[in-house]
Parts: structure tokens; C-alpha cells; sequence
């Protein structure tokens, strides 16, 4: 087994998702790795290859994974903003985990502004 070092000390995983029996414990591992790279407004940015490296994973079991947290409504899906990188099929990944259920994502002006800490920023995105 190998571990991955990441910059952050910890991640912040929403209570709630925890005690959710309807979501998988591998959904709550994923949403535990996509927590690690949330700023203060709970706004993530990682891509799913990301997340797939972090869990040891195959990127299709993170997209998978993400679609029953989307379910949930624990992972709401925002609009990406930013340029396209240019190996990427879309623009970018942006991803609200909610503190409470039902939870809204912060305003859009919030979100174009939202700036993740050095630590939180995932690696080579």
C-alpha cells in the first residue's frame, strides 16, 4: 500500500456525510480526498484523475463515486472558471461540498473570486 503526502494536514469532511447510509464508504472516502482541496467557502477544485491518484482508484470509480455524492447533494457540480488547460476536455473542475444538507453554493461573484491556500491546491492541475 502506498501513501500519498499531501501539503495539507488534514481534510474537513462535512458530519452529515458521515452518518449518510446511503452513500457508499467509497464515496466517503472520495469526498473526504476531494475535502482536502476545499477552500474556506467549501469550494473544490480537483480533477477526477487527481482524486483517482490520491485513492489508488481508476478514474471511473471516482466518476462513479461522484455521481452517488451528487445524488446525495453532497457535491454539487459549479461552472468552471478559468482557462482550458490544454489536455483537458472541459475548462475545469469546480465542485461545492455543503456544510448541512441542502446547503447552497456561496454567490457566483464568491465563487469567480474564491482563492485556495498554497496547501489546498491540488498537485499539477
Amino acid at each position: 500500500m502506498s501513501h500519498i503526502l499531501l501539503p495539507m494536514k488534514y481534510s474537513l469532511l462535512p458530519s452529515w456525510i458521515v452518518t449518510d447510509t446511503d452513500i457508499s464508504h467509497a464515496s466517503v472516502r472520495t469526498c473526504a480526498a476531494l475535502c482536502c482541496f476545499t477552500s474556506v467557502n467549501g469550494i473544490a477544485y480537483p480533477g477526477q484523475s487527481t482524486l483517482a491518484a490520491l485513492r489508488g482508484v481508476s478514474q471511473q470509480a471516482i466518476s462513479l463515486q461522484l455521481k452517488q455524492l451528487r445524488k446525495a447533494g453532497a457535491v454539487i457540480d459549479l461552472e468552471p472558471v478559468g482557462k482550458k488547460h490544454p489536455d483537458a476536455f472541459q475548462r475545469g473542475f469546480r465542485y461545492f461540498v455543503p456544510l448541512r444538507p441542502g446547503d447552497m453554493p456561496p454567490p457566483l461573484e464568491v465563487i469567480r473570486s474564491d482563492v485556495l491556500a498554497s496547501v489546498r491546491r491540488p498537485p499539477n492541475e
